[in-house]
């Protein structure tokens, strides 16, 4: 470029190649801006921020996804499934809708990674730890473990044992493996960013069966001052020999059974039993959760009732099956 304008303005011509010349120029110009102008577009940034979600594949957990994906694009996620296969189905879908073609520099795969994960099951939960800890400090420029969202869960209609397993044991294996993660900036080092999250996602019916319980069930789940052993297993057990002892009876007797107990059900108990139950897993849930808020004092923890969203999963109710979004009320 700057060869050609020395020629121009150290050459003798006529009026007409002068302008044809300096058109040449302002267009080798144009050219070489554009070009640098493509050449700086910004890329998408590399992740920087790193949160997982349990039962990612679908529902609100693969919502919650799309969203911290497609709102930040400086965030990386590990999309947990219990089938692994349904993660990566999960991750390509992903990948579809948030990649733009026009964009220079698309959305990749780095921003999300599939890990197996099973809430009912200590050692798929250690196995899925473990390969965080080894994402998180063995990749160049890995992204900060900023948040946990215990959101995998089962629907009510299950029996007790299952809704406990999955909605309270199964979010204190998740907390338990995951929120000591957050505690380090990937060298090993305490971290104390108060932007660290750890969400646990339970029910309305949670506060609800809190309410109704006995005073002395109510302060000690509900002050996170005791532990899983002392505050919470023992009073789960109670429930659950509760519903064992009247499993084949009728429901009246399981009525009497939680009451006595001192965990009833209100006006659940006789209308919506199934109600009850899966109300009663949640508060264990959100009692532990109250204890990791105390043992992680730096960490922001909260449990969060989205709501009725809009998802594969309650399209299986009869209330809901086969209507479109404003249809329902999610």
């Amino acid at each position: 470029f700057f060869f050609s304008f020395f020629e121009l303005t150290t050459t003798r011509m006529t009026t007409s190649s002068y302008h044809h010349c300096l058109l040449h120029v302002l267009l080798l110009l144009l050219t070489q801006t554009q070009a640098l102008a493509l050449a700086t577009t910004p890329p998408h940034p590399p992740p920087r921020r790193s949160y997982l979600i349990t039962g990612a594949n679908k529902g609100q957990g693969l919502a919650l996804c799309r969203r911290i994906l497609s709102e930040f694009d400086d965030t990386h996620v590990f999309l947990c499934s219990r089938d692994v296969e349904k993660g990566h189905l999960a991750k390509s879908s992903l990948l579809s809708s948030l990649r733009d073609p026009s964009h220079p520099n698309p959305f990749d795969e780095s921003h999300i990674d599939v890990l197996s994960l099973d809430v009912t099951s200590q050692s798929s939960v250690d196995a899925a730890a473990s390969r965080v800890r080894s994402i998180l400090t063995s990749r160049p420029q890995s992204p900060k473990f900023t948040g946990v969202i215990s959101n995998a869960g089962i629907l009510w209609g299950y029996p007790l044992p299952r809704l406990l397993d999955v909605c309270a044991t199964g979010v204190k294996r998740v907390l338990d493996a995951f929120a000591p993660l957050l505690r380090c900036d990937g060298d090993g080092d305490d971290d104390d960013d108060d932007s660290k999250r750890i969400v646990v996602v339970t029910s309305g019916l949670s506060p609800l069966m809190m309410s109704y319980a006995r005073p002395s069930h109510r302060d000690a789940l509900s002050s996170g001052d005791g532990t899983w052993d002392d505050a919470i297993r023992p009073r789960m057990d109670q429930c659950l020999e509760a519903h064992v002892s009247a499993e084949n009876a009728p429901l009246s007797t399981r009525i009497e059974k939680f009451d006595r107990i001192g965990f009833p059900g209100g006006p659940f108990a006789e209308a919506a039993p199934d109600f009850h139950m899966y109300g009663l897993a949640k508060m264990f849930g959100d009692a532990y959760m109250k204890i990791v808020a105390r043992d992680y004092p730096t960490v922001k923890v909260a449990s969060v009732d989205p709501g009725l969203v809009y998802t594969d999963l309650i399209l299986r109710m009869p209330k809901y099956r086969g209507k479109e979004r404003g249809e329902t009320t999610a």
